[in-house]
């Protein structure tokens, strides 16, 4: 290596001033090409690819919050309330069917009925309460398998007429998992007015 480096002193120093700084200008020009190329530029890839990172995550932040505002919006909405207090009624429903399901006392399911039916108001009076045997559900009867059961209720209430009108709405709304199976109205003596309800209450049952 020295040997090298001597030849080329020599030959250097036989050069003319010119020609010196044309070489040494090369020198430099060769030396940045090598280090940009080995530095630099591994720098720049790097860069870019940072740069890449930066334009995807503000992306995903910016979907976020899109998502995350058709969430607040949604529930800010009446129909969204409105969803949640069905749900939470629902829940309370099925507390109220699991403890009529483990009772057999008359006194005890009638009281379970009311708090289901919500007869709670002074112009609305439960006249007759009654049940029937529980059955298998009729669309899978034919499953040996199934553990899906139904059990009727009739009952019938007497109340103003205004008073029964408004409950019977609120049963239609507030109460849509109880299928109802028929349902009479009769103006007894105006304002007051019958009401003979028919409906079934389904669950699971383990055979």
């Amino acid at each position: 290596m020295n040997k090298y480096i001597l030849i080329f002193k020599k030959w250097y120093e036989l050069r003319a001033t010119r020609e010196k700084v044309w070489i040494a200008a090369f020198g430099w020009a060769l030396l940045y090409a090598i280090f940009y190329f080995f530095s630099l530029g591994s720098l720049d890839k790097q860069t870019s690819i940072l740069g890449e990172g930066i334009k995807k995550t503000n992306h995903q932040i910016k979907s976020w919050n899109i998502q995350i505002s058709a969430l607040k919006q949604m529930s800010e909405s009446p129909l969204y309330k409105q969803w949640t207090d069905q749900k939470q009624r629902l829940e309370g429903l099925r507390g109220k069917y699991q403890n009529f399901l483990q009772t057999n006392l008359p006194g005890q399911w009638q009281e379970i009925i009311k708090n289901i039916l919500g007869v709670k108001q002074d112009n609305i009076h439960l006249v007759q309460i009654k049940d029937f045997p529980e059955t298998v559900y009729k669309a899978t009867e034919h499953n040996e398998k199934t553990n899906l059961y139904q059990k009727t209720f009739r009952i019938v209430v007497n109340g103003n007429f205004f008073d029964t009108v408004s409950y019977l709405q609120q049963l239609e709304k507030l109460r849509p998992n109880v299928h109802w199976d028929s349902l009479n109205y009769q103006v007894v003596q105006y304002p007051i007015a019958k009401v003979e309800m028919e409906f079934s209450i389904f669950y699971e049952k383990n055979t």
